[in-house]
């Protein structure tokens, strides 16, 4: 019996697995069919059903994981959100509050770099400034995200105001660094703009 429900477990999580990569996979088909179009024929001109089309898949589907064609310009998928607790609570202890959240968003950042389509996303992002609103929407997400991480390794509750104000700051931080580097020069590194935000929020944002 023991033998059988080892291998039952075994099997519902490698099914579990599967399903995982099967959205993984989807959700990349999506972006890569919308940032094609976008780059073919211009973002105006793409619709849902253009994007859902050339991915093959259903209207229905896409709304699964987007809620705008814009959204696949967001550089951070539901994984690398979802990994942002783990992340923080595996930095050494002896790293202030700031400077994990700092390395979780890096993190973060490095995987969104590690998509095949990442460079065209960023493109499309400077070609198109008011898409960049939905990276803001989607932020809330990763914000949420860093505070349940930040209240665990802290000890305090999610809602204290000091941790509730950390994230919030971090994620300023990073998203004034993606705006500062899309009006820079495309072969800037983002995480110069990372670590000069941080650095000068640890050094309590002095006068300029």
């Amino acid at each position: 019996m023991a033998r059988t429900t080892a291998a039952s477990s075994a099997d519902a999580e490698q099914a579990c697995g599967l399903r995982e990569r099967k959205k993984r996979a989807t959700r990349q088909a999506l972006q890569q069919a919308a940032v094609r179009l976008f780059l073919d024929r211009g973002m105006d001109a793409v619709t849902v059903e253009d994007i859902c089309a050339r991915a093959e898949v259903s209207p229905r589907t896409f709304f699964n994981y987007f809620t705008a064609k814009e959204e696949v310009l967001v550089p951070w998928d539901p994984e690398s959100v979802a990994s942002t607790a783990r992340r923080i609570l595996a930095q050494p202890a002896e790293r202030s509050p700031l400077r994990v959240a700092h390395v979780a968003l890096g993190e973060a950042i490095d995987a969104a770099m590690a998509a095949p389509i990442w460079r065209d996303q960023a493109r499309l992002l400077r070609d198109h400034p008011e898409a960049l609103r939905r990276i803001v929407l989607a932020s809330r997400a990763l914000e949420s995200a860093l505070a349940d991480g930040l209240a665990q390794r802290l000890g305090r509750d999610r809602a204290d105001r000091y941790v509730r104000l950390l994230a919030a700051t971090a994620i300023t931080a990073m998203r004034s660094s993606i705006q500062s580097w899309h009006e820079a020069d495309p072969d800037t590194d983002l995480h110069d703009f990372l670590d000069e935000a941080f650095d000068l929020l640890g050094r309590g944002l002095p006068p300029g």
